[in-house]
């Protein structure tokens, strides 16, 4: 799968900010059984703008029902929300959906809104292990999601998986409350 497709193929967009998103929207969207929305990414956040001046010289733009929009929230919701408002208006694209992760209200990353889906006792025994590596080497990680999402990886059957890859394997539980915002603005397209 391309970072950014040359052809919109079909009726519902979802924009998100890079290759590992659009994987995970699309198991996601495939785990959902929806067939009419396809994803592509604006190749990160500050690309945004650009992607959204040539989204209309895309083939097959003209045949667009509905367009929504990904990006992490990072350190400030408040923030990513005027960033794609403030793109939309430039660009004079109205009624566009977005959701920012985790959780369309907080700061964060899509690692932070796996994390919640991930079983309480599992997230004890990563938050024990990172603990421990800070007291012992007064190192503490500078992207903790990242690193957490990825220390539960590595515990699993095939422990060298990318979150996205994770995702296609199964080990991701869509069934998990933690999705359900995500899976409404989905299904609302």
């Amino acid at each position: 799968m391309s970072q950014i497709q040359t052809t919109i193929e079909k009726s519902k967009l979802i924009l998100g900010e890079g290759k590992e998103d659009v994987m995970f929207l699309s198991q996601l969207i495939e785990y959902l059984e929806i067939n009419n929305i396809q994803v592509n990414s604006y190749g990160g956040k500050d690309n945004l703008n650009n992607y959204l001046k040539t989204l209309p010289l895309i083939p097959g733009f003209s045949n667009l029902r509905s367009l929504g929009i990904t990006r992490d929230a990072d350190d400030s919701f408040d923030d990513a929300s005027k960033s794609i408002e403030y793109s939309l208006k430039k660009h004079k694209l109205n009624e566009i959906e977005n959701f920012i992760l985790p959780d369309n209200s907080s700061p964060g990353i899509l690692e932070d809104l796996c994390l919640k889906s991930i079983d309480t006792d599992q997230i004890s025994c990563i938050e024990d292990f990172f603990q421990c590596i800070e007291t012992s080497t007064s190192r503490k990680s500078n992207k903790i999601s990242k690193a957490k999402i990825y220390a539960w990886l590595s515990t699993q059957e095939y422990p060298d998986k990318r979150l996205c890859e994770a995702a296609k394997a199964g080990y991701i539980n869509w069934d998990s409350q933690a999705f359900e915002g995500l899976k409404n603005f989905i299904k609302s397209l």
